[in-house]
């Protein structure tokens, strides 16, 4: 049994290693953002390997849209599934096999997550078990499962409080205490940052030649943004820790690998590409790709706020509906 450094060694070494290709994983949970992880980083070792894992236990499937992206971006490599009948399973284990043969399995406590493999909040174990065994337990749920892009998409209903106009400049609002915000886009002087936060893109980055000294601005992509939190939107208990990924899903179905980021937890930055969240808000609003977004753009589309909600400790919900 080992209760240490749980990931490397039962996720990412047996294919570093060359000894195994693919993974069949059950688990009771499962978190859309750490898959991605471990997906990113097994195919920065190797391109040959294969994921497939089943999700036992029935919930709301909030983060359904961000495993429906890793379906597409890792096409493949990733085959996802909902078991669909009773009782649900609530094991948590793990076989690796070469191709067709059997190499190595872990069984025990540690769900296919962050929480699971990472945190300090709970402690974990997983002991060597027998990877046919685990096979068959996957291959007889597989048979009741369903494959996740065949699955109807099942968003929260939203209960945003009904509301005239957005919150004061700088301000927030706690809809729900420590599970729904809602935060001004706007500084206290009502002026949204033109080189930060939804233009965070706008500035330019100072080279310096390391031969001549001379220094040069260059342009960064202008998409770049991130959300900007504000007081006490930024504490731990509400958003993750800033080490940990997480599933933001917004209103309209889409979905961003997500963290906090920035010194004092300031910001939402989008993991996968810094012009992400810029992009959506973009056309969301109707401004032109690489254009600045001011006060104006945002009065015009109806809010100079956005709403986030934590479903679970890896997703959130990003509600920018016009009021």
């Amino acid at each position: 049994m080992f209760i240490d450094n749980l990931y490397s060694p039962t996720l990412i070494d047996p294919v570093i290693s060359g000894s195994a290709n693919k993974l069949y994983i059950v688990s009771g949970y499962a978190s859309a953002t750490f898959a991605r992880r471990h997906l990113v980083e097994l195919q920065k070792a190797k391109e040959n390997f294969e994921i497939n894992l089943i999700i036992g236990m029935p919930s709301a499937k909030n983060d359904h849209m961000a495993f429906l992206m890793l379906h597409n971006e890792f096409k493949g490599k990733f085959k996802g599934y909902y078991l669909q009948s009773q009782p649900p399973v609530h094991c948590k284990a793990y076989s690796w096999y070469q191709n067709d043969k059997p190499t190595v399995g872990y069984a025990g406590s540690a769900n296919y997550s962050q929480y699971g493999f990472f945190s300090d909040q709970q402690l974990n174990q997983l002991t060597n078990d027998s990877p046919i065994e685990i096979k068959k337990l996957y291959d007889d749920l597989l048979r009741k499962s369903i494959y996740i892009p065949d699955h109807k998409l099942v968003l929260p209903e939203s209960h945003r409080m009904p509301r005239v106009e957005s919150v004061p400049p700088g301000e927030i609002e706690w809809e729900i205490p420590d599970i729904r915000v809602t935060i001004s886009f706007l500084d206290k002087k009502g002026n949204l940052p033109e080189l930060s936060g939804l233009n965070w893109g706008q500035r330019l980055s100072k080279r310096t030649n390391p031969r001549t000294g001379k220094i040069s601005w260059d342009a960064r992509e202008p998409n770049q943004a991130y959300l900007s939190l504000k007081s006490d939107s930024r504490k731990e208990g509400f958003l993750p820790e800033q080490a940990y990924t997480f599933s933001l899903i917004t209103d309209d179905k889409q979905s961003f690998d997500c963290v906090v980021a920035q010194e004092g937890r300031k910001a939402i930055h989008s993991t996968n590409d810094n012009s992400e969240i810029g992009r959506y808000i973009r056309n969301r609003i109707g401004v032109p790709l690489g254009n600045k977004v001011t006060v104006e753009d945002l009065e015009r589309y109806g809010r100079t706020d956005y709403t986030i909600e934590k479903i679970d400790d890896e997703t959130f919900l990003l509600d920018f509906s016009q009021q």
